[in-house]
């Protein structure tokens, strides 16, 4: 889990940056005002109409896509931002995990023989989003600088 979200403005933030922060905002449910319950729903939109809030989009466990108005919003439960590999939501880990590694062949395929630091950490992003090990096995990230297994700390 990267960290807990407190608000929609914490949501707003996470879906408008997705790109350059990597992972998707799930909650473990979403309770609307008529009493529907919806768990491991993941968030995929939040709109605004001026300075104000006005819907919600997000995707059901089933893979059904809804888009309520922030007032028929009863609850949100346990919102945190996560890795899409972490994500309990099965259907779209599948679809954001198949969107990261078509974005990550073709990163790859662009900056061939070209190794800039920019590069180096949008790479790396997208590489821990979907799981490292997932990434290795379908992409060649040899070029990715390899994380130290012990690391000393010296004081003073």
């Amino acid at each position: 889990m990267r960290y807990q979200i407190n608000g929609y403005t914490d949501m707003y933030t996470v879906i408008a940056n997705e790109r350059k922060i990597g992972g998707a905002i799930e909650a473990s449910s979403i309770r609307l005002r008529t009493g529907e319950v919806y768990g491991n729903a993941v968030l995929t939109r939040l709109e605004m109409s001026g300075a104000h809030f006005c819907s919600i989009g997000f995707v059901t466990e089933e893979g059904q896509r809804l888009i309520v108005h922030v007032d028929d919003v009863s609850m949100i439960a346990d919102a945190r931002h996560v890795n899409v590999c972490e994500l309990r939501n099965d259907c779209m880990r599948a679809e954001k995990k198949a969107d990261r590694m078509k974005r990550l062949k073709r990163l790859c395929e662009l900056n061939e023989g070209s190794c800039t630091l920019t590069f180096q950490e949008e790479a790396l992003l997208l590489a821990q989003d979907v799981g490292l090990e997932e990434a290795h096995a379908q992409v060649d990230l040899s070029f990715l600088p390899q994380a130290e297994k012990s690391k000393v700390v010296r004081i003073a």
